[in-house]
């Protein structure tokens, strides 16, 4: 089951502004990816993933498609 963005940051224990500073970009910036991982660039969601610790086929980078999934599971 791929995760979202925030669901990732949180399986990490990491806080929006740990990974923002990992990422070097602003905390605002972060946040908005959270809400829409279709602005993050692949290079960024690359770097993501490594913070993280999981792979980048394992998290949803669209919007779209984690809308999609919601909707499956509600």
């Amino acid at each position: 089951m791929a995760l979202s963005v925030k669901k990732a940051r949180l399986l990490s224990e990491l806080s929006q502004e740990q990974i923002a500073e990992k990422l070097n970009v602003h905390r605002q910036t972060y946040m908005k990816w959270e809400q829409n991982p279709d602005d993050m660039t692949v290079k960024k969601a690359k770097e993501f993933c490594v913070i993280v610790g999981i792979p980048f086929d394992e998290i949803f980078f669209s919007r779209e498609s984690t809308l999609s999934r919601q909707s499956h599971t509600v």
